[in-house]
């Protein structure tokens, strides 16, 4: 009986796989475990290296491999993984990221074993750094951190729920090679979630409302970042983006039962403040017009932003500058 399934999705990451992948299939375990490998009809050498790693790794038995005949996307390709999924648990890892701990799944499973009111069992991680070549240390990269960093150098806290998953900035702490999911409280996949930009936000909050989230001090991954990240390349200033974070959110309020409501709340309404400053709504004050009055609706009272959000997108442009005539033929007017 298959105790864990891993999911790995790859696409582009010919210069990272067969690490990633013998990283999985070498870890030691007392149960049986599976890979479910992804390829979403990656333009590279994939299929070769999947059959190199079927040839001659001792463990090859464990990979199940498909590859889609046409590219689906992220969260499609994430579905129909997902649902091949056969363990009690499950764990993810992107195929350019690896495991540094042959005991990886072992020591998580030991914890969801002892802990049946915990669904997530999550670990720390070291980042590395890479270009797009896959040599290590960028300049791009260094610039925002410090090499060889740890992804939580501070987090001594040692369980988590939902409320930590839903902060303002997104904070991140839960590297998706680091996650354990017990397969019960996820299950089953939510049509909405396909269309969701995000994976990793909703499966957790998701799965963390039918349980605790445990978390284990110990380095057994190594997060990659590089330019070709998902996380570095998701576009904020990009009004498809943002309006799919308020989707997504609006989708996790009502799959939560609105029990966090005024978190989730804040978070959209920080979106639709966002969503003023898209590259597709400068100078269109009527397009501005909707995401200024939702975010006025979700803060009121209090309204952070508030002079800002009157001068620069409630107030119409003709007012500002009849009041800038008035002010000049006063000679209250300033030059900056």
């Amino acid at each position: 009986m298959i105790k864990v399934s891993v999911v790995m999705l790859t696409y582009r990451h010919e210069k990272f796989l067969q690490q990633s992948v013998e990283a999985v299939l070498n870890q030691q375990t007392d149960f049986d475990f599976e890979l479910i490998l992804a390829n979403d009809n990656s333009p590279d050498n994939t299929d070769a290296i999947v059959e190199k790693i079927k040839q001659n790794h001792p463990q090859a038995q464990r990979l199940r491999y498909y590859r889609n005949s046409t590219n689906l996307g992220v969260m499609p390709n994430s579905r129909k993984a997902l649902e091949m999924v056969r363990g009690e648990y499950f764990a993810t890892c992107e195929s350019d990221d690896y495991w540094s701990d042959p005991s990886k799944l072992q020591k998580q499973v030991k914890f969801l074993d002892a802990h049946p009111d915990y669904s997530i069992c999550f670990h720390n991680a070291r980042i590395e750094y890479f270009d797009d070549f896959g040599s290590k240390d960028s300049d791009f990269l260094r610039s925002e951190l410090q090499d060889d960093d740890l992804l939580n150098p501070w987090k001594e806290q040692k369980t988590f729920g939902v409320e930590d998953l839903i902060g303002e900035d997104e904070i991140w702490f839960m590297a998706t090679a680091s996650l354990m999911i017990r397969s019960s409280a996820f299950f089953p996949f939510p049509d909405w979630l396909e269309k969701s930009k995000s994976g990793d936000i909703p499966i957790l909050i998701l799965s963390a409302k039918n349980g605790k989230i445990g978390y284990l001090p110990e380095v057994m991954a190594v997060y990659r970042k590089h330019a070709g990240g998902a996380s570095l390349t998701d576009n904020k200033k990009d009004e498809k983006f943002l309006r799919n974070r308020i989707f997504m959110y609006k989708e996790l309020n009502k799959a939560t039962g609105f029990s966090f409501k005024k978190s989730f709340e804040r978070n959209i309404a920080r979106y639709y403040f966002m969503l003023l400053g898209a590259s597709q709504y400068e100078n269109h004050y009527f397009k501005k017009l909707g995401p200024a009055l939702k975010y006025l609706q979700l803060t009121f009272p209090q309204i952070p932003h508030k002079k800002e959000l009157i001068r620069d997108h409630l107030l119409p442009p003709f007012l500002i500058r009849l009041y800038a005539g008035f002010k000049k033929a006063l000679g209250l007017w300033k030059e900056d």
